[in-house]
């Protein structure tokens, strides 16, 4: 079986694969947010992707590694939740129609990455000293 450290690590070793999966099917698993702005999209699977390959290389860095990286993604999954609902909230004021503001791409996302964000800030919180 394997343990939640080892998930932790093969999640962020498979960002290729989510990011093929993004690219081809357009399949945003990962961060569905940013799909107005492919620069930053890219630079956070390259971010997720060092985080991964910097686990894998040296397993001490992991604690400090998981919190830099579950602050970073407490911080994206907060902007990918609220700024949907704002920009709804100024159309309505605005008298324009509006579509519900998150999809089933953005709640899987959501989901997901809440769950390895959980996995990584109790794998990591207290050896970082948290």
């Amino acid at each position: 079986m394997i343990s939640r450290q080892q998930l932790l690590l093969w999640f962020y070793l498979a960002t290729p694969v989510f990011y093929l999966l993004d690219i081809i099917f357009g399949w945003d698993l990962r961060i569905s947010f940013l799909d107005d702005r492919p620069g930053w999209k890219f630079a956070y699977y390259l971010f997720c992707m060092g985080i991964g390959l910097l686990m894998w290389k040296w397993r001490i860095l992991e604690p400090i590694l998981g919190i830099i990286e579950g602050g970073v993604n407490m911080l994206l999954l907060t902007l990918s939740v609220l700024l949907p609902y704002y920009a709804a909230i100024e159309a309505i004021s605005s008298g324009e129609t509006v579509q519900h503001p998150l999809n089933t791409f953005s709640i899987i996302n959501y989901l997901i990455s809440g769950l390895f964000l959980f996995i990584s800030m109790r794998l990591h919180g207290s050896k970082a000293g948290l």
